[in-house]
């Protein structure tokens, strides 16, 4: 099966979220699957735009 560019950096940027979802603890180690969202919102670090 032939991919374009597009579909290729789609999934280069759904592997990054994936990942950083990863180091962030928020990837549940059994399932690969994403944790259910926090109830209460995590603190932004110093100097953050957000």
């Amino acid at each position: 099966m032939h991919h374009t560019p597009d579909w290729h950096a789609l999934e280069n940027t759904r592997e990054r979220e994936w990942l950083d979802q990863w180091m962030r603890g928020r990837i549940n180690p059994t399932t690969l699957q994403p944790e259910p969202a926090a109830t209460r919102p995590e603190p932004a670090l110093a100097g953050s735009t957000q």
